[in-house]
């Protein structure tokens, strides 16, 4: 069902690392804010040669630290690297003080179409060529990237970390005395029809011991009637698609969301690149050795090795998609 193409992911490899990599690495590197975006920022080279868009789309933890961390990477691989925190969570006197006032603290009806309005903003910049246009998305976000897909086709490639087929419901402090009310997102000012929650508040309650898949999969086995209506119709999108799932993932169950997007998209006649790691868990973004993914499922060095094996690939695959 899967589908891997290690010859030709390694012969990108190669180019890349051989061809753009090291003398790109030596370059400055460039911060602009995204006027219009709070705390959204774009990294790039500092010359105005024209180069892909990808824009950086955070998981459930919101707040600037995927842009921040990610956008000074894929910008020394040769992208306008764009972050947009699009949520700050906010839980009243029950959590932290909100740390960036500016956008939503509550994960509810988050509008899927100001991608559109980020586009046209991010066009401006000098060479920031928005014809080429990716997503970069972890849990979350890659929620928010799959519904855009399905809905823009001017979104050229995707690269999905534990990825949902779904629209799954949302949360927030208005929604702890009515739960199963609210959608995570929103398009065009209309709320998305989602997936309901088995125990979200009672999650809350217990905090790290929460079982958070089983918080999402016993609400899937609670309303199969809204399966039809939740899903994110995928084999729309004609891009390019990668998705990366782990099998003791803790947060979510990523791989059988993962399993639904593949053949939906295959049923259409569209590949989709799936790396499926059986002994990772959720924290599988980015490279490098073991560390403590909070709450990721797995084991620190299963989710490294999943890291340290993905990453060459989840590069290639953008080269290759971005660059035509």
């Amino acid at each position: 069902m899967f589908h891997t193409t290690r010859r030709l992911f390694g012969a990108l490899i190669a180019v890349l690392t051989l061809g753009t990599a090291a003398p790109l690495a030596a370059q400055e590197i460039t911060r602009t804010p995204i006027a219009g975006f709070p705390h959204a920022a774009a990294w790039r080279l500092a010359d105005d040669t024209p180069r892909p868009v990808v824009v950086i789309l955070h998981g459930a933890d919101g707040g600037t630290e995927a842009g921040e961390r990610f956008g000074p990477i894929l910008a020394r691989l040769g992208y306008v690297a764009v972050g947009l925190p699009y949520y700050s969570p906010d839980w009243g006197q029950y959590g932290p003080p909100k740390a960036l006032p500016e956008l939503a603290g509550s994960f509810v009806d988050i509008p899927v179409d100001q991608l559109a309005r980020l586009r046209d903003t991010v066009a401006a910049i000098p060479g920031a060529d928005v014809e080429r246009f990716g997503l970069f998305a972890g849990s979350k976000g890659s929620e928010f990237a799959l519904i855009a897909a399905s809905r823009y086709d001017w979104i050229d490639a995707v690269v999905a970390y534990t990825p949902s087929d779904i629209v799954w419901e949302g949360w927030g402090l208005e929604t702890v005395e009515a739960e199963g009310t609210r959608s995570s997102f929103s398009f065009d000012g209309q709320a998305l029809t989602f997936m309901p929650y088995r125990g979200f508040v009672e999650g809350l309650l217990a905090g790290p011991a929460a079982d958070l898949r089983a918080i999402h999969e016993n609400g899937r086995a609670d309303h199969p009637e809204r399966e039809a209506q939740a899903r994110i119709p995928v084999e729309t999108y004609r891009g390019a698609l990668m998705l990366i799932a782990g099998g003791k993932d803790a947060q979510w169950n990523s791989v059988r969301q993962a399993e639904n997007i593949v053949a939906a998209r295959a049923a259409a006649g569209r590949t989709t690149v799936a790396l499926i790691y059986p002994e990772a868990g959720h924290d599988l973004i980015g490279d490098g050795g073991p560390r403590n993914g909070h709450r990721s499922g797995g084991t620190p060095e299963a989710d490294a090795a999943a890291r340290q094996d993905a990453w060459p690939r989840v590069t290639a695959f953008m080269a290759e998609a971005l660059n035509p």
